[in-house]
């Protein structure tokens, strides 16, 4: 499902946005701040609002939610979708079943934050795009990668509180997403047990083992 894609992306982007307050800063500088910011944030959580648009710029679904992440770890929840990943093993539970899998390194490369950042000079052309106001701060990350599905991808962050409050991707069949973010917070602390799926919480569930 391509929303279920994207939000994996969104998954990726919300670690990059972990960035301090900078003034005038290129976007390569500013990414640069977000891994340190990153590493100290012990659990990153935000509310959602994703919104996808065909190529005649029509938006033909929405979808909100939340998403939490630690590390190598990540989960995230909409109405219909719920998904936990521990750094080795994933969970996806949809219509009353739960699919186990152990992504491979490459898939999971993906959906880590981790890889994202602390490789986006050698895997991204950063840049800083001007703003429409001195209330936001806008960078665009343009893969170096040639063949990619998706063509760039352009992060606002507000400069009043210095949270990230948005991001677009635009893909190669001329579709885009975009995702707007709220309710932002680090330091949460949160425990492995968040990232893993409990099956006493949905006892009817079928789990099927795809490992």
């Amino acid at each position: 499902m391509k929303t279920n894609r994207i939000l994996l992306y969104c998954t990726i982007l919300l670690a990059a946005l972990c960035a301090e307050p900078v003034v005038a800063q290129s976007g390569t500088e500013a990414l640069d701040k977000a891994v340190s910011k990153l590493e100290a944030s012990n659990g990153t959580s935000a509310a959602f609002t994703l919104t996808l648009f065909n190529a005649l710029n029509e938006p033909v679904e929405k979808q909100s939610g939340t998403l939490k992440l630690r590390g190598d770890k990540f989960y995230w929840k909409t109405g219909t979708m719920t998904v936990w990943y521990n750094g080795k093993q994933q969970w996806a539970y949809l219509n009353g079943e739960v699919n186990l899998t152990e992504p491979t390194a490459e898939e999971i490369a993906a959906v880590n934050p981790y890889i994202l950042i602390n490789t986006y000079k050698q895997n991204f052309q950063v840049k800083a795009l001007k703003a429409k106001n001195n209330k936001e701060s806008i960078s665009e990350l343009t893969p170096k990668k040639k063949g990619s599905n998706i063509e760039r991808i352009v992060v606002t962050i507000n400069t009043t509180t210095w949270t990230p409050s948005a991001f677009t991707i635009y893909f190669s069949d001329r579709t885009h997403s975009h995702i707007v973010l709220s309710k932002y917070l680090t330091g949460q602390n949160f425990p492995n047990s968040t990232f893993v799926f409990d099956p006493k919480q949905y006892p009817d569930a079928e789990l099927i083992d795809l490992r």
